[in-house]
């Protein structure tokens, strides 16, 4: 009985001391492989090799992990990273980007993308998304930061409102916002400007589109009206081209 002991216990230090052996290996030498999980908008898989050096990938004992996600989070793109390297000696690297949700097409701010927390970052040529534009006045956003304003937040909850509609998302193609903080929605298959004033009130305001578009237009025709101002309580007011 002692032998089987003597045996198992001596089996179990080989194993232990086989294990440190492997893990340690792993942890000093090279790592087997470069794990990249991220989606293919701005930055893709190539583009993340790009950002390592060929010792880097070659050699996890010059990695720098915090330098390495300083150089990450310094792309405009880049959200958040998380880089390390597994038990078996892989290095994971996980790129969260900056999703938009408009684009700003005129203005000292033209060339940017805004995201749903108010965040603008630029454009890239590698990459370019379909999202309302924003054709914004210079007076009418201030700070770097949208939501640092009242307008702005309730631009953004507008975007936002008109992107998670089925319906609205397919007909508004674009926003100006005039120096008076003003909006005007541009469609995207007709040539009616519809005048919506200031981005409050969204539910009641946009219900008095979709009933232009779904009760007005099929009984008056698509040519009749030129412009369409929503921005007066229980008022739908209408005039010809």
């Amino acid at each position: 009985m002692n032998l089987i002991k003597g045996f198992v216990v001596f089996t179990i230090l080989i194993l232990t001391f086989f294990l440190i052996m492997v893990f340690k290996k792993n942890d000093n030498i090279i790592h087997k492989d470069l794990i990249i999980e991220v989606d293919s908008s701005f930055l893709d898989k190539s583009s993340v090799r790009d950002f390592l050096s060929k010792e880097t990938l070659l050699d996890s004992l010059k990695i720098n992990y915090n330098n390495l996600e300083t150089k990450f989070l310094s792309n405009s793109h880049v959200k958040d990273v998380t880089i390390y390297k597994d038990l078996l000696g892989n290095l994971n690297i996980g790129i969260e980007q900056y999703q938009p949700i408009a684009r700003i097409v005129s203005g000292r701010l033209e060339g940017n993308y805004i995201n749903k927390e108010g965040h603008i970052f630029p454009t890239s040529q590698k990459f370019s998304k379909r999202v309302i534009l924003l054709r914004l006045n210079d007076k009418s956003i201030d700070e770097k930061t949208i939501l640092s304003s009242d307008f702005g937040k309730n631009l953004v909850d507008m975007i936002k409102y008109i992107n998670d509609s089925e319906f609205f998302s397919k007909i508004i193609s674009e926003l100006e916002i005039n120096q008076n903080k003003n909006i005007i929605i541009h469609p995207q298959f007709s040539k009616q400007k519809i005048i919506f004033g200031y981005p409050d009130n969204l539910e009641e305001k946009f219900e008095k589109v979709n009933i232009f578009y779904k009760k007005i237009i099929p009984a008056k025709g698509w040519n009749t009206y030129s412009t369409v101002n929503v921005k007066f309580k229980n008022q739908i007011v209408c005039d010809k081209s």
